[in-house]
């Protein structure tokens, strides 16, 4: 049962990169798959091995789920669509960006949630998951400009990247401190 906590996330990432990428273009699996890559990484490290008490981060990732929230609203007030447009090369309408950032990324999150509170395996992919691209991935918005127009440059998200940031890295804090309290333990 342990090969599927293994190729479970694996089948989930590849998934999500291909459904990224038919919404979003190539950005999609970049920032996508970074993070679900080292959010894997993260996950055979901590909760692949140590199941912990993940009451302990449900706060800190339900917190960050909310700004993440928050941050695609700017995301999409200021048309995010445009900047995934020209870093893709390809059209990047309004509805797909909200299809995807606004509608299936938070209905992901808040599953998995669910997944966390029941300690179930992909529960602690999705925490790692998550906490990866809160911390790393969403700070390719302050990249993006330099990237664009060779100049710092306002574009969409950048105001509110960093907002998910905080309680994300909070709880990945707590995993990795209650991954080596339970690995200490034995």
């Amino acid at each position: 049962m342990k090969h599927l906590d293994i190729i479970g996330p694996g089948i989930f990432l590849i998934f999500l990169c291909l459904f990224s990428y038919l919404l979003l273009g190539e950005i999609g699996p970049i920032v996508i798959g970074g993070a679900g890559t080292g959010g894997f990484v993260l996950y055979l490290k901590t909760g692949y091995k140590c199941n912990f008490d993940t009451s302990k981060v449900i706060i800190p990732y339900l917190l960050a789920v909310v700004f993440f929230i928050i941050h695609v609203y700017e995301e999409y007030y200021f048309g995010f669509n445009q900047i995934a447009t020209q870093l893709s090369g390809r059209e990047v309408s309004q509805q797909s960006f909200l299809t995807f950032a606004g509608f299936f990324a938070p209905a992901m999150w808040v599953t998995g949630a669910i997944l966390i509170i029941k300690r179930w395996s992909i529960g602690y992919y999705f925490l790692t998951f998550f906490f990866v691209g809160m911390t790393v991935a969403e700070l390719a918005h302050f990249i993006f400009p330099f990237i664009l127009y060779g100049e710092w440059e306002y574009t969409a998200g950048v105001a509110t990247a960093a907002l998910p940031l905080i309680p994300a890295w909070y709880g990945l804090i707590i995993t990795i401190r209650e991954t080596r309290k339970l690995k200490n333990e034995n």
